[in-house]
This record gives structure tokens, sequence and C-alpha cells, in this order.
């Protein structure tokens, strides 16, 4: 009797047809802009994906992939993520941090590398979203640290601080491009 039911319980699920998915985005999360819209952030492989959203009305979402240099643990997970600062226009400035890529002997095992970046919205006839900065800026793998000041943005001059072996600044332009001063 069991056996009967086994059979007929085998031939209804053949009969059945696998249920396609439609591949799903990171979930991720998501940072409100000062400016209106949203900045969602995922892990994606050994990659970081950036999205930005503009509010209603204000054009088309755009994404940017980041890569991660080998002192990053493959396939870690974001451990931190930081909106420093926006400008008008559509440049971002942002600081993103993983677990580093572990050594022999338990070296970095818990260690963290961390990178500051410039990303900028593209208009005219390639639109999307572009890295125009990356800089490691704490690394357990490169013995880098930040200083007491960290690093802060200066909104009113456009000016990102970096506080390492010595204080570092960058000017962030309109359309995004660094230049050190």
């Amino acid at each position: 009797m069991w056996f009967c039911a086994l059979v007929v319980g085998v031939i209804v699920l053949a009969g059945q047809q696998p249920q396609k998915s439609k591949p799903q985005a990171p979930r991720g999360h998501v940072l409100a802009l000062p400016s209106g819209g949203t900045l969602r952030y995922a892990t994606q492989g050994s990659r970081t994906l950036v999205e930005i959203r503009p509010p209603r009305g204000g054009g088309a979402k755009t994404q940017v992939l980041l890569r991660r240099d080998e002192t990053v643990a493959p396939a870690s997970r974001i451990q931190s993520f930081e909106l420093l600062g926006e400008k008008p226009g559509g440049v971002y400035v942002i600081s993103d941090g993983y677990a580093s890529r572990p050594g022999p002997m338990s070296y970095c095992q818990a260690g963290k590398e961390q990178f500051v970046r410039v990303l900028a919205r593209r208009r005219g006839s390639k639109p999307g979203l572009h890295e125009t900065f990356s800089l490691k800026v704490a690394s357990c793998r490169s013995n880098l640290e930040l200083g007491p000041a960290g690093l802060a943005w200066d909104s009113d001059n456009s000016t990102l601080l970096v506080d390492q072996e010595r204080l570092k600044r960058y000017r962030v332009g309109e359309n995004g491009l660094v230049t050190p001063y």
C-alpha cells in the first residue's frame, strides 16, 4: 500500500513544471540622500554594488560596481559604509570597509580594509554612475591607519580630509574629479 502511494507521489511530482524565478538583485542597505532620493549598497560577489535612485521625476537610477583589492577577503560582505558627503549635480563621497584577507599564523583574521571613494553621475550620451577616485585609508594587511581626525568632508569648500601619517586634502570638482592640494 505504501509503495503505491510512493509511486503516485513520484508521478505527480514528475509532472510538475519547475517554477522559474527572476534573478534577485542583492537586497543591500538603503541610505537617504540629503538631496532626496536614495543610495543603495550591497555585496555582489567580490564587488560592491552602489545604486543611486534620484527623487521622483529626477531621472533614471544609476549604478556602479566597485572593485576591491587583493587585501580584502574574497567575497567579504560590506562591514561598514558611510556617505561622507554629496555635491550638487550628483557627486557622492563614500567610505566602505571590508574584512581583511587572513594571512599566515592568524595575521589580520579580524582586520579591516577601508577605502574612501568619489562617485559621480555621468550625463550625456553615456549616462551612468562611475568612480572618479579611490584611496585605501586603513588596512591591516598594508599597515595603514587613520589618525585621530579620520575622514572628514567639508561641504563649504568641497574638500575631503584624510588623516593618515599626515593630513591630506583633496578638492572634489563639480564633475567628481579629485585633485590633491
